[in-house]
């Protein structure tokens, strides 16, 4: 399987079957985002999870893919619908808006011997907060 494959796999797993997403890494992967650098698995299951509970319609539209030999960068859109209590960093929590979001992205790859040893993701968080209603 290409490196790319394996990438867009992960996108596909990674709100409907976060199980499986989580098996995608190699057991000493770094997993990095907006909010910080996550621990593996159980910091990352907590993450996913709780966007998927908070948005539980949520997908990805892929726009672009670029790889180069171990590196994959994946450029697209993640959409849901906040439906469910969004989870905070420090534990609390933010009732649902029944909002539409649809928020831009990219997330660098490493991978290595089929597994993802470095996920590095980016998006707007600004915007994430304001189509939620929840910023200025």
């Amino acid at each position: 399987m290409s490196n790319k494959q394996i990438a867009l796999d992960y996108f596909e797993m990674a709100t409907r079957d976060v199980a499986k997403a989580l098996a995608s890494f190699a057991p000493d992967a770094e997993f990095i985002t907006p909010i910080g650098r996550l621990p593996l698995p159980g910091g990352v299951e907590a993450y996913l999870e709780g966007f998927r509970q908070s948005f539980p319609d949520s997908g990805f539209d892929i726009e672009n893919v670029v790889e180069q030999g171990d590196q994959v960068a994946v450029e697209g859109y993640w959409f849901g619908t906040n439906t469910g209590s969004i989870l905070l960093p420090d534990g609390g929590t933010l009732p649902a808006t029944n909002r539409h979001v649809r928020a831009p992205f990219v997330t660098f790859f490493t991978i290595q011997n089929g597994k993802l040893k470095s996920h590095r993701g980016y998006w707007d968080m600004a915007g994430f907060m304001r189509q939620l209603g929840l910023g200025g």
